[in-house]
């Protein structure tokens, strides 16, 4: 099964690059004589701006979405500016990474003896998320630039995790440059236990002991950070759009350690847990096919590590203004700024750390 899935995987990640040599390949040939005029009132449709995508990347499930940008008010060729509203529901809004330690020992007084320990770390899906942000963007005079700054709310169904973001964006021509600084909102959890019960010592001594002293402690955060990122269009294939994002998130790193509020006497362990996602680059190419599909494929490299693929089709419920079968390459009657005034903003999605340990200390007793 997990052979016949990568095997999967590898396949469309072929299929998506051939798609899109090809592609980039008629849009570097595309002629200034095939742009055709598109009306204002695409614009005021909902449908053309909301979207139902599926992204498949390598190691994890597909990820489904639903997402809008509709305007707030008026919107018309004749606007100077705009504010807007933006939402998303993903089945896959971020990813927590999961460590777990054990440790069954004695403490310095009994010779200090680790009976068992075990230490795991794994990177699970955060689950379903909600993500609702408001915008405004404001045109330049001639129209060849606008200025953005928005503000968005995330939240996770299943973690409750909660966490806000603002950001800024500057379009000029085929140029767009954006930024995100992300903060998570409210405390961080943490909660520690101390139990006392009776229990075996483990293998090879296997004999019952008495008043252990258990320890469990959690900790959940979710990260803060930033991202910057560079996209841009082509002036006569304005389906193809390519990206390049350099994310940076903080408070990834962390140690599960021993209760030390047992004693002064407990023997100390500590299980390091290192992030693979403090710093990446995320770079791809999307290409609207039809007026309705659109497939993009992509590249996510934390440094330091081994990066991976992920290939996303979506499906716009109306129609986008460019594609490259079915739909016009390059527009006329408007400056590529305002074309973009509605375009959906850029994020990263969240990213949680998940500590737990459990710790059983025994101590000597006259019977031992």
């Amino acid at each position: 099964m997990y052979r016949k899935t990568k095997f999967n995987i590898r396949l469309l990640l072929c299929v998506a690059a051939c798609t899109m040599c090809w592609t980039i390949a008629l849009a570097d040939s595309a002629d200034r004589e095939n742009a055709t005029q598109v009306d204002a009132s695409t614009h005021q449709n909902w449908a053309d701006r909301t979207d139902v995508s599926a992204k498949f990347q390598t190691n994890h499930k597909p990820i489904y979405s639903l997402e809008t940008l509709q305007p707030i008010g008026h919107y018309d060729n004749n606007s100077k500016s705009v504010v807007f509203v933006q939402g998303k529901v993903s089945s896959h809004g971020g990813v927590s990474q999961i460590a777990n330690g054990y440790a069954n020992h004695a403490t310095r007084n009994a010779g200090g003896i680790v009976y068992e320990y075990d230490f795991n770390q794994s990177v699970q899906s955060i689950g379903t998320t909600g993500s609702v942000g408001l915008g405004y963007r404001r045109l330049s005079r001639g129209e060849h630039s606008y200025v953005g700054i928005n503000a968005f709310y995330d939240y996770t169904f299943k973690e409750h995790y909660k966490r806000a973001s603002l950001g800024v964006e500057y379009v000029t021509g085929e140029n767009e440059f954006y930024a995100n600084f992300y903060k998570p909102l409210g405390h961080t959890t943490s909660s520690h236990s101390l139990t006392t019960r009776d229990e075996m010592i483990p293998a090879p001594y296997n004999v019952m002991d008495t008043d252990v002293n258990v320890g469990e402690s959690h900790e959940k955060r979710i990260a803060s950070g930033y991202d910057i990122g560079y996209a841009r269009t082509f002036k006569n294939a304005r389906y193809v759009r390519a990206y390049i994002d350099r994310y940076h998130w903080n408070h990834m790193n962390g140690e599960i350690r021993d209760i030390e509020w047992f004693s002064d006497d407990i023997y100390n362990i500590a299980f390091p847990v290192n992030s693979i996602f403090n710093n990446g680059l995320k770079t791809g190419v999307n290409v609207n096919v039809t007026p309705h599909i659109s497939v993009g494929l992509g590249y996510d490299k934390p440094f330091g590590h081994s990066g991976e693929f992920y290939v996303q089709t979506m499906y716009t419920l109306g129609k986008s203004k460019f594609a490259l079968f079915g739909g016009k390459h390059s527009d006329s009657s408007m400056t590529t700024a305002r074309s973009k005034m509605l375009d959906k903003v850029e994020r990263q999605d969240m990213q949680a750390l998940n500590l737990n340990g459990d710790f059983h200390v025994h101590y000597p007793h006259d019977h031992l």
